[in-house]
């Protein structure tokens, strides 16, 4: 169960670090603070993965920040862009949270 846990993190985090290095080449502000946060966010998630594999016991922790900062940043993205999708912000905090759940657990 760890191993699905760690893979669907890596995912998780992979695919919101390629929709934030996409958006940051795709847009030329000056201030691409979702974009930024949804990066850091995802590398913060990874850092938790290696943590679950090391076995520290604080993993949990920083799952809780590498979602909160990844789903932060969407919903800024949502409200800046005024395409704000109730469904998809719903559907990321779940598995944001079972993600978390997850990693309290194991």
């Amino acid at each position: 169960m760890q191993i699905v846990l760690c893979v669907v993190s890596v995912l998780f985090g992979g695919l919101s670090l390629l929709a934030a290095v996409s958006q940051i080449k795709a847009k030329s502000e000056k201030k691409p603070l979702p974009a930024l946060t949804m990066a850091v966010g995802a590398l913060i998630l990874f850092a938790s993965v290696i943590c679950n594999i090391a076995a520290w016991r604080f993993d949990y922790i920083i799952a809780v920040l590498g979602c909160a900062a990844i789903c932060a940043a969407a919903i800024m993205n949502g409200i800046k862009s005024g395409q704000f999708h109730i469904q998809h912000h719903i559907i990321r905090i779940t598995l944001s949270v079972i993600l978390t759940v997850g990693s309290i657990f194991l």
